[in-house]
């Protein structure tokens, strides 16, 4: 039993009363669905006992809560869900031992909150002020199959081919409540004294060691020493017959649990533990409080891993390794492992008060376990990775996610796991790395320090810990005289309380030397910003220190002198605002300053930090997009330097706006002109990270930009990347060699074999064919070569796997009926080169094709994608379609054809039609003016990487049938359509 708190004699009243499942009835209220504060949890006392060694799914469960009174009420309320059988007891616990019995008390459930409610019979103060009690509830459930509360899962032990069950728990955000009645809230911390029952052939951990192992026959009971005050969605337990390998360090013990067939594979894994609990206690100067932590690779799990205090779980694949595969991989795994350490700080050690404030456990967790990992490991240019795969992602959110602030109330378990999104994690991490630099990092992690040591154990909301952040900056000297420094609660609120995020427009007058910063950002006007900014210059070329040069205040504009601003700069300096991109911001300058930069790109490109060079296109990105500049040949400008660059991160951003302008140059008179532009640039990139690339283990930082890389070289059809690519595709189709984790090109496993399709011979083509239709429907291989087919750019064969998937003697052989609708559609939006065979392939076998029950949904995706000059052929087209569908009696889905009017129709080539009139003249101009005139057109590129069969060796059967359809069809394809 609970120890009861400190100051009470301990004499605990038995006798109040025992509710064995009986529910009465309450008074109605109003009830919110957050729980009310009358009472408060001193302490738990958690038993479960459980067979899952047989495989039984039943489990029971002893939980006695310690509680306080805080406000005389008539109810002490619990969550509890899909749990049954309850027999509650409640017992007063006195300092005088006085005995005051607690009778006649019933409970109710409210399923709506999820609310276990304990109360009187009748309506009046059962529980008073001051008082405190013990409340014991006897109960059972049934454990899930899927990673919510506590759930199972089992696997075959190789060595006895037998089943083996292991159960473990995942109780956060609001699933505690499915383990045990309890105070499921993060802002409801206590101590929990965990006690569990298993077969004698398991064991089992949780979040604190084990204090003693009890056995009684085929079972044996586990009881671990009570943990720190911690929420209850830290909770955590797993029983199976797993084993370990652990490491002992500055007091704490770390082990890597797995299968016992798996155990060596958790080496790297151990040795990332044991140094990044140092490095995280080193950095923050907050000891780890613990004695264990412990790591679990578990066959199912909630996302890649959980943080659970001592006891963080995992995923399989994201914990254990062979010391070969795919560096890439093993590395995002070690962040992932170390961002889960770093919760053992941030959440754990101090928790939230309310979801509300998730972003100070995840944005916290996601940013230092970068960079931390940059720390240990500075080969692996995490940092790098983080402006990509978080920062890019961060910057885009709006694009696809609803948009709401960092700092978000909610209520409903539903907005309680939404919360948990791009904004919570990657937002979040962006906007505390800007302040952890424009505060100076040493007081910003001072500042956080002090803030963990204050409110260890307990919770906190953001304005506590812009409170400790501000004290240390007004410690500084220099921090310490700044006008805004009294206002950081001001200045941080404005980003965590905002639903955009801010685009700064820099613009000089070079008459009389001033500049003036504008803020907007692209959805709202109201929206204003504290913002940090810093400045690189040409006379000052310095990147390195990124502290806040300048807040510019929450307003429209703001205009400064170069005096004022400390510049140095004469008319045809460039000037750089926000070094190392460390602010969460856009950044858009006036043309002429556009131009300093490219001169000094051209001239020098290293002079700029590569992380501002790959800033630069990031930035210019959406002003494309919305086609905001006004002249885009000062873009290409930027570009030319390319050819000369040879650090990766500015390709990944360059990549994605060389594609963006070769998909809305499709089928344009400068499409031609600029894949020759950029074989040009990418050509010596391409030829050092895959013909001339040295033997030995890939750098983490080449596999992050290799794909980008891949995929521009490709897709301008640069002959030596198709060479590439189509090798290492034919080798895995034709001779099943793998391309696995052993090889660094795993991570661009399916770019390759798609870019490997898009020029093959007919014979090849119709071997790939033959392959696929003798592999297995159900294997991962049939997968690969479908979906890779897709790719393809050749008319004649886009036109025979149409006919194959979708024609009148298909009998569905290799997708069935509505598979092959929705691949029709995938393919049109992925492969451009495709959506005039297919709408011509449309206009011919509509007859048979909206027999298809998705055809009407997948007709009305496609019709999105019409341009204007073709909407008179579409609106003929839609028109027959309805009328054979109304004379056939077709309209059996229910789904309607798209109307002819609607504004749907042609919505995604808008934009596209937008960039072509403004700026497909003038890029054309450009083209023609600065590339050299090109060493082969796309057809003599076509041909040179062709051995052309004469296909003799095409399948037989039904595909000499598709064959026939394709020789037709092909003499009267208008290549121009639909494109």
């Amino acid at each position: 039993m609970i120890t009861p708190s400190s100051g009470f004699a301990g004499l605990v009243l038995a006798v109040a009363l025992a509710l064995s499942g009986v529910s009465g009835s309450l008074p109605t209220r109003d009830r919110s669905l957050r729980l009310p504060n009358e009472t408060y949890p001193l302490g738990y006392h958690l038993h479960i006992s459980s067979n899952i060694h047989l495989g039984n799914l039943l489990f029971s469960g002893n939980a006695t809560i310690d509680v306080a009174i805080r406000q005389s009420t008539n109810e002490i309320v619990l969550h509890a869900k899909n749990l049954s059988d309850y027999q509650i007891t409640v017992r007063q616990l006195t300092p005088s031992g006085s005995v005051d019995v607690v009778d006649d008390l019933t409970h109710t459930y409210n399923p709506q909150a999820a609310f276990l409610i304990i109360h009187p019979r009748e309506n009046y103060q059962a529980f008073e002020a001051g008082q405190r009690y013990r409340v014991e509830i006897l109960y059972t459930a049934i454990m899930r199959s899927r990673p919510m509360g506590l759930y199972w899962m089992d696997y075959v032990d190789e060595s006895t081919n037998r089943t083996v069950y292991v159960a473990a728990t995942q109780s956060e955000p609001t699933y505690a409540r499915l383990i045990f009645p309890c105070y499921d809230e993060p802002g409801f911390k206590s101590n929990f004294s965990i006690r569990l029952t298993h077969g004698i052939n398991h064991s089992a951990i949780s979040n604190m060691p084990v204090k003693d192992v009890q056995h009684h026959g085929e079972l044996t009971t586990t009881l671990f020493a009570a943990t720190p005050p911690m929420s209850t969605y830290l909770v955590a337990f797993v029983i199976s017959d797993f084993e370990h390998i652990s490491e002992t360090y500055r007091g704490v013990t770390q082990r890597i649990y797995s299968s016992p067939r798996s155990k060596e594979k958790g080496q790297s894994a151990l040795k990332n533990a044991v140094r990044t609990v140092a490095a995280m206690e080193d950095y923050f100067g907050v000891s780890y409080p613990l004695q264990k932590l412990d790591h679990i690779a578990l066959k199912k799990n909630y996302g890649a891993a959980m943080e659970n205090w001592g006891l963080i779980t995992f995923k399989e694949g994201n914990l254990l390794h062979q010391d070969t595969g795919d560096v890439h991989k093993r590395v995002k795994d070690k962040i992932t492992q170390n961002h889960e350490i770093a919760h053992q700080w941030f959440g754990n050690l101090v928790s939230p008060e309310w979801w509300s404030y998730a972003w100070m456990n995840e944005g916290f967790a996601t940013y230092f376990a970068y960079v931390i990992t940059d720390l240990l490991y500075p080969e692996d240019k995490v940092m790098d990775m983080f402006v990509s795969d978080e920062g890019d992602r961060a910057y885009s959110y709006n694009s696809f996610f609803d948009v709401r602030p960092m700092t978000s109330y909610v209520e409903t378990e539903k907005e309680i796991m939404a919360i948990f999104d791009i904004i919570t994690y990657k937002r979040a991490a962006c906007v505390i790395k800007m302040f952890h630099h424009a505060f100076k990092q040493k007081i910003f992690v001072r500042g956080i320090s002090r803030f963990l040591e204050k409110y260890k154990y307990t919770v906190a909301n953001e304005l506590n810990l812009f409170d400790y952040l501000q004290a240390e900056l007004l410690e500084d000297e220099h921090f310490g005289q700044q006008p805004w420094v009294l206002r950081v609660r001001e200045i941080m609120l404005s980003w965590t309380h905002s639903e955009w995020m801010p685009i700064v427009l820099v613009t000089r007058n070079y008459e009389n030397d001033t500049i003036t910063f504008s803020q907007r950002s692209i959805h709202s006007k109201s929206e204003h910003w504290w913002i940090p900014l810093n400045f690189a210059t040409a006379q000052k070329p310095c990147f390195e220190e990124t502290q806040a040069d300048l807040f510019i205040p929450p307003q429209t504009q703001h205009s400064l002198s170069l005096a004022e601003l400390n510049l140095q700069l004469t008319g045809r300096d460039w000037l750089i605002v926000n070094k190392q991109q460390t602010g969460f911001y856009h950044v858009h300058y006036d043309t002429d300053n556009l131009r300093a930069i490219s001169r000094q790109l051209r001239h020098n490109h290293t002079l700029i930090h590569p992380v501002n060079r790959a800033a630069l296109f990031r930035d210019l990105k959406p002003q494309i997009e919305h086609t905001e500049l006004e002249d885009i040949d000062v873009v290409l400008d930027m570009l030319k330097y390319m050819e000369f660059e040879e650090d990766l991160l500015p390709w990944n951003q360059v990549a994605d706006t060389i594609d963006f302008v070769r998909r809305n140059l499709f089928a344009t008179s400068s499409l031609e002109l600029f894949n020759e532009f950029v074989r040009q640039l990418v050509t010596p990139t391409f030829r050092r990270l895959f013909r001339d690339k040295t033997s030995g283990e890939v750098p983490n930082s080449d596999l992050d930009a290799g794909q980008a890389i891949l995929l521009m070289a490709c897709l301008a059809d640069l002959p030596e990347c198709l060479d590439h690519t189509r090798t290492l595709a034919k080798e895995y189709i034709f001779k099943r060699i793998n391309v696995t984790n052993e090889s660094e090109y795993f991570a661009m496993y399916d770019s390759i074999l798609c870019l490997g399709v898009r020029y093959l011979s007919d014979k090849d083509f119709y071997g790939v064919i033959g392959m696929m239709q003798a592999a297995d429907r159900s294997s991962i291989y049939y997968d690969d070569l479908i979906y890779s087919l897709r790719c393809t750019q050749s008319h004649s064969h886009l036109l025979y796997f149409l006919e194959l998937l979708l024609g009148e003697n298909s009998t569905h052989l290799i997708l069935s009926d509505p598979e092959s609708m929705m691949y029709l559609s995938y393919l049109y939006k992925s492969n451009m080169e495709a959506r005039s065979v297919i709408w011509q392939y449309i206009d011919r076998n509509y007859k048979l094709l909206c027999r298809s029950p998705n055809f009407v949904e997948n007709f009305n995706q496609i019709a999105e994608f019409v341009p204007r000059q073709q909407k008179p052929h579409f609106v003929l087209l839609r028109q027959n379609i309805a009328a054979y569908m109304e004379v056939q009696g077709l309209n059996h889905t229910g789904a309607a054809l798209i109307d002819i009017d609607s504004g749907l129709v042609g919505k995604k080539m808008k934009n596209t039609e937008v960039f072509v009139d403004k700026y497909e003249q003038k890029i054309h101009n450009w083209l023609l003016a600065e590339v050299p005139q090109m060493s082969a057109q796309k057809e003599a590129i076509y041909a040179a990487s062709l051995s052309v069969g004469n296909g003799s060796n095409r399948p037989q059967g039904l595909l000499n049938t598709a064959s026939e359809v394709v020789q037709k069809a092909l003499r009267s394809i208008d290549r121009s359509l639909y494109r």
